[in-house]
């Protein structure tokens, strides 16, 4: 079973969470897609190759992974993560307000589809530091349908 919590933020409180992210651990960070491999790897989350690309994937060096990349067969070629499932990564998918739809940040946990090859005890710490620090730097908190939606500070002035 995976977890989550569901955010809602502008492209401005995006670059205070990558921030923080930064700032508190040794980060690297993937868009889900892109026309290379080498423009998986952005430095920015407000870097991303696609329009409507709101995946970005984080990974804490702290915990060893290698990353294996697949290539799709469309018509434009493009690259992505292929061993994703087991790895150790939090998806943050950034809101994408012109079509109503919340972010969310998401760890799989026990959802995956092989060996986890990674101190599980220790990244759900990681996971639990970034969620926490969410939580406690949301200026706005809407529940709908018992789940809570966390708002950064600029979306929720926006949300007024």
């Amino acid at each position: 079973m995976g977890r989550q919590i569901q955010i809602c933020s502008t492209d401005n409180d995006n670059l205070v969470f990558e921030h923080f992210l930064k700032h508190n651990f040794n980060c690297v960070f993937f868009q889900s897609s892109a026309p290379t491999i080498e423009e998986l790897i952005i430095e920015s989350f407000k870097a991303t190759s696609y329009p409507f690309s709101s995946q970005i994937f984080i990974w804490n060096r702290a915990f060893p992974w290698t990353p294996e990349y697949g290539q799709a067969k469309t018509q434009k070629e493009s690259y992505y993560l292929a061993n994703t499932a087991n790895a150790p990564l939090i998806e943050f998918s950034k809101t994408i307000p012109n079509h109503n739809e919340k972010g969310r940040i998401y760890w799989t946990k026990f959802f995956t589809a092989g060996p986890i090859l990674y101190n599980i005890t220790e990244f759900e710490k990681f996971y639990t530091t970034v969620t926490q620090w969410v939580i406690k730097n949301a200026r706005g908190k809407v529940k709908y349908a018992g789940i809570n939606t966390y708002y950064f500070e600029d979306a929720w002035k926006s949300k007024k």
